[in-house]
């Protein structure tokens, strides 16, 4: 259960600042049967804007010049449009998503509060608005739970993070209740956050979140068996978790929530996070069983500080970019 090394290089060999999984997003408002606002919003990862556009059809006229910001490490553009023929049957596409590292979420609203959304990605470019009656609370739990769990399973530095927790459980029993821990503690402040009963700044949340991988990584590398993390791991798992729902809330606050169905659309997010969650350990698992079968002689102590050391060393990377944003 312990030898998950190989699978963490794995992972960490994709891309070693892979944390940032804020996805782009177009917000479309249907003014009247011909008009409609836009607000397209695109996360700038590591300095860099990706080189998307939405783009629609030859008859849509441009009201008045495009308004654009850099807001929060994002670049977001205003726009008013008029479309004749009227926004029924209306196509959008996201030009440049062929080359993009994760999805666009796609939501159209109009005065009654009807709201569509979807997911837009290299499979699914583009979509036709051919109806403005409200997409069913299903597809709306769908499209949340496939935001969390691809949230969680490209956000790199939860994962680390579980890796660790993972690492230090030591037997399933605890293991059990140190993810359930977690999932409690980043569940509250999950919800506490993305309804606005409490916000604190994510800048510094996130330096704390690397912290928290460093100190795990730390415990990892004393293996003292009698320390608090190492014997009752649900401790950590729990305080850490707290910080770690105020990220997930930070990416939640970027996707946004349809206003009609914000319960739903949140409950579905923490349940998608919950399913890559033991996506992934159930991943590490295997891991360990196929590098068993092929390293009969590894042994835990032998992966003890490589961990230690992997983790570690990409976590404090990160902690010292997050704290020069301050």
């Amino acid at each position: 259960m312990k030898r998950v090394l190989l699978s963490l290089l794995i992972l960490i060999s994709f891309n070693i600042f892979a944390d940032d999984m804020r996805p782009a997003s177009v917000n479309i408002n249907i003014i009247n049967d011909t008009e409609f606002d836009l607000v397209w919003k695109i996360p700038i990862r590591n300095g860099v804007r990706e080189v998307l556009a939405v783009t629609f059809p030859d008859d849509t006229k441009l009201l008045a010049p495009k308004r654009t910001h850099i807001i929060n490490n994002a670049y977001i553009e205003y726009a008013s449009f008029q479309r004749q023929s009227g926004v029924v049957g209306l196509e959008l596409r996201i030009d440049g998503i062929e080359r993009s590292t994760g999805d666009v979420l796609l939501r159209v609203s109009d005065s009654q509060q009807q709201t569509i959304t979807t997911i837009l990605n290299i499979e699914k470019p583009n979509f036709v608005i051919n109806t403005l009656v409200a997409t069913t609370a299903f597809k709306t739990a769908l499209t949340y739970i496939e935001l969390g769990i691809e949230h969680i399973l490209i956000g790199l530095d939860h994962l680390l993070f579980v890796a660790c927790l993972v690492y230090i459980s030591g037997t399933r029993k605890k293991l059990l209740y140190t993810i359930t821990g977690f999932t409690v503690a980043h569940s509250a402040t999950l919800f506490l956050s993305a309804t606005g009963l409490f916000v604190i700044p994510i800048q510094p949340v996130e330096a704390v979140i690397a912290l928290s991988i460093v100190f795990l990584a730390w415990e990892i590398a004393k293996n003292r068996t009698q320390s608090l993390s190492l014997r009752f791991p649900v401790l950590v798992s729990s305080s850490f978790g707290l910080l770690h729902g105020f990220g997930f809330a930070a990416v939640l606050s970027e996707i946004g929530l349809p206003v009609a169905e914000k319960s739903l659309a949140l409950l579905s997010f923490n349940i998608g996070v919950e399913v890559g969650q033991i996506l992934f350990v159930f991943a590490l698992f295997i891991g360990f069983k196929l590098v068993s079968i092929i390293y009969q002689s590894l042994t835990v102590e032998q992966l003890r500080l490589p961990v230690s050391y992997a983790c570690g060393s990409i976590a404090t990377i990160w902690m010292i970019e997050r704290l020069a944003v301050f």
